[in-house]
């Protein structure tokens, strides 16, 4: 192998470490993101209704049909 050949094999791999790393750090923080809301619509649905009741929002299943 040519030391050409094995420099640019390993700037490919590199790059693509780099660009795994860049990916995984993004979908972790979509994730913690995700998970955040949920805990605090769940902490204000405790303290809105003393856990009696659990806050849906209106979709258009809901909605009166007009002809």
């Amino acid at each position: 192998m040519s030391v050409a050949t094995y420099l640019s094999s390993n700037k490919s791999k590199a790059s693509e470490s780099r660009l795994h790393k860049i990916r995984t750090a993004f979908g972790r923080r979509c994730i913690n993101a995700i998970a955040e809301a949920r805990m605090h619509r769940a902490m204000i649905e405790a303290e809105l209704y003393l856990k009696r009741y659990k806050h849906s929002s209106k979709n258009d299943n809901d909605l009166p049909v007009l002809r």
